[in-house]
């Protein structure tokens, strides 16, 4: 997508007269966007225009640049490295480059297309991640859950690859993103999407379960309402694949873990409403739990729809 491809020198979408680089280069680029960016774009060097050179030209070009590119430690500096952004602010900082103006562009759009290029697949960039996460949105405007997944969860493993034991959450990693698209809102839509694609294909449902321990698993300190959700989708989830023995025992465990959050209680009780329509009672003990904790206006009314449900379940038993 354009937007993700705006280069550091040129006007600031935002239209504040600063560059880019000066301007919001550290917000996300949906953020700063507007119908009259191929305006601002225009005169300055595009990914595009570097793409269609060969990667000896390029490399080339960067020499003449003053960047003494060798492919060994291009390798080494995209472990450490989490953009192509921050790879080229190196190159500028370490060595006496010359490039200048629409040049300047040149070293950043080239670390990104050699990052393409000569990286092993599983060490993304973030500018990458950010092209295959655009990629999923446009299937999903095509309702196609499925494919948008598989993209996705692509990204996924890229990230998996860059965790590190003391990231105990995800503000690390935000951090390192931001410039491009916010992590905790990708892991909540994967979340979200992976359950549409399940209604599809129940594979995805299991997908979903690993995904949500996996995320569990890497960040047990994130904010604790992702980290409920998160266990309260592997429950609902083992209810869609129709293993209630084992949606229970997460419910239970959660319940347990956080008795003060209705919708572990909701959750629970849809069980017996919604799913295996069975145990009438069992759901109006859950959510009578539920409405004793709950606190926020939403949460209530929430109890309640399900209450005249469970009403109009029982006319009709």
């Amino acid at each position: 997508m354009i937007g993700t491809k705006i280069g550091r020198n040129a006007p600031c979408p935002c239209g504040s007269g600063k560059k880019y680089k000066k301007c919001c280069i550290d917000k996300p680029v949906k953020d700063v966007l507007g119908k009259s960016v191929p305006r601002y774009l225009e005169g300055f060097l595009i990914y595009e225009e570097v793409n269609v050179m060969s990667t000896p030209e390029i490399i080339q070009q960067l020499k003449g640049f003053g960047i003494p590119f060798e492919e060994g430690t291009f390798l080494k500096d995209i472990e450490r490295f989490y953009s192509a952004e921050q790879l080229s602010e190196n190159w500028f900082e370490t060595y006496k480059v010359t490039a200048r103006g629409r040049e300047e562009d040149f070293v950043w759009l080239a670390a990104w297309i050699l990052w393409e290029r000569l990286a092993p697949k599983h060490i993304l960039s973030m500018e990458q991640m950010s092209d295959l996460i655009d990629k999923g949105i446009e299937y999903l405007s095509e309702n196609d859950s499925r494919t948008a997944c598989d993209i996705w969860l692509d990204v996924w493993e890229a990230m998996k690859y860059r965790f590190k034991p003391e990231f105990k959450n995800l503000d690390f990693l935000n951090k390192q993103y931001k410039g491009s698209f916010f992590i905790r809102n990708f892991c909540q839509d994967l979340q979200m999407q992976l359950h549409n694609a399940g209604l599809k294909d129940k594979r995805y449902f299991e997908r979903r379960i690993e995904y949500c321990r996996e995320f569990c698993d890497y960040f047990p300190d994130e904010d604790e309402l992702i980290i409920h959700n998160m266990r309260r989708d592997i429950a609902e989830t083992y209810s869609s694949l129709e293993d209630y023995e084992r949606a229970e025992l997460e419910f239970e465990t959660l319940v347990q873990d956080y008795p003060d959050n209705s919708w572990g209680y909701i959750g629970w009780g849809d069980i017996y409403l919604y799913d295996k329509e069975d145990d009438y009672e069992k759901a109006r003990e859950l959510y009578k739990k539920a409405l004793a904790v709950a606190k926020d206006e939403t949460d209530i009314m929430a109890v309640q729809e399900r209450f005249e449900d469970l009403e109009e379940h029982l006319k009709k038993a």
